[in-house]
């Protein structure tokens, strides 16, 4: 945890990882080890359609928060959606609609998963896409998923490309999918939706020859795409009460995430103010004439400012002030050397009253 100029704690970590309770290669206790190694402070964990080990592993691990859900799919094994706190799993045969609607009633976090993968339909792994998209109810979506986006490189490399890809995976994130992005700012027009980065970590073995190279091992991936969760206050030392502010935190929009391999985004800001009041990622100010938005980075970078999901300012600094002239959805891209290495959630400035 940091604190960053205006005071808040900022936590970071990473979300959507498998073990061997499902499709993935290590324990828990093995990945948590891995993730306090790395300097993280919670991980939130999501095998496939089980919840087996969350009693277990649940709270706090020495300064490494854990949570443990679990990743839903229907039954033809499209439309993941990844569950935290549901009083358990649902009903394998259940629709997409029927278990967004049932996680909501639940006041469960929903966050759909990796929704617009591109992969041939017939190769060995096809794409898990997210196909409905009138369920209601979620409360995020996975705009970045590592293990997507490697595997989308994979299939258009050729043999030098592939050896490239195995040995150095973090080298070629680029950015989120154009398509998730316009879901996300979409979808944020109604009702505040929560955008996260997902590492989807397996740690999957891949032959070459007679030699066994792990793709993306856990820590690779830890180091890869994070989560900043920014809150006023720091995390409860009780660990039930730490894990209802967390997921509280990210239903909220409270957080950005960044690509570790372009550098360490912790200490990032993204506030709107006015007047006396202050509204940090996912938060809103209600009138615009007197609003002014700040952006701070660790280092100069590109630095994107969108509204209502187009861009209409770009700057090459290290701080960015603006005063907005018209109401929207506000958030930032942040690149560093053409490739996202910080994304923030919306603020919104003079739409309270749309929700």
């Amino acid at each position: 945890m940091i604190r960053d100029k205006s005071g808040n704690y900022q936590y970071t970590g990473c979300i959507h990882m498998h073990t061997l309770d499902s499709d993935g290669t290590a324990k828990h206790e093995e990945v948590i080890a891995i993730g306090s190694e790395v300097g993280l402070d919670f991980l939130l964990f999501s095998d496939h359609m089980t919840l087996k080990s969350r009693e277990k592993f649940s709270g706090y691990h020495d300064s490494l928060l854990v949570i443990v859900g679990y990743e839903h799919n229907d039954p033809a094994d499209k439309n993941h959606f990844l569950v935290f706190g549901s009083p358990a799993v649902y009903d394998p045969e259940f629709s997409a609609r029927k278990y967004v609607a049932q996680c909501a009633a639940d006041n469960a976090l929903g966050i759909i998963a990796h929704p617009d993968e591109k992969r041939p339909e017939d190769g060995k792994y096809p794409p898990y896409q997210w196909t409905d998209w009138s369920v209601e109810g979620f409360h995020g979506i996975e705009l970045w998923n590592q293990m997507s986006e490697w595997m989308e490189r994979l299939d258009e490399a050729g043999p030098i490309g592939k050896l490239t890809l195995l040995f150095s995976p973090r080298k070629f994130m680029k950015a989120p999918p154009v398509e998730t992005l316009r879901h996300w700012d979409t979808a944020n027009q109604t009702r505040p939706v929560v955008g996260i980065a997902g590492v989807d970590a397996h740690a999957f073995p891949y032959r070459i020859g007679p030699k066994t190279v792990t793709i993306f091992p856990y820590k690779v991936h830890f180091r890869s795409l994070q989560n900043h969760i920014v809150l006023t206050e720091p995390l409860s030392k009780e660990p039930v009460q730490a894990q209802k502010q967390l997921l509280e935190a990210i239903r909220s929009c409270q957080l950005f995430f960044s690509n570790r391999r372009r550098g360490d985004a912790r200490g990032f800001q993204f506030v709107a103010r006015s007047g006396a009041n202050t509204a940090l990622c996912g938060g809103q100010l209600e009138k615009f004439e007197d609003s002014r938005l700040y952006v701070s980075t660790p280092q100069r970078a590109e630095i994107r400012l969108i509204r209502n999901g187009a861009v209409i300012l770009r700057v090459h600094s290290d701080e960015l002030e603006y005063s907005p002239s018209e109401p929207g959805l506000y958030r930032i891209e942040v690149l560093r050397h053409g490739i996202g290495w910080i994304y923030s959630n919306h603020i919104r400035i003079g739409i309270s009253d749309n929700f």
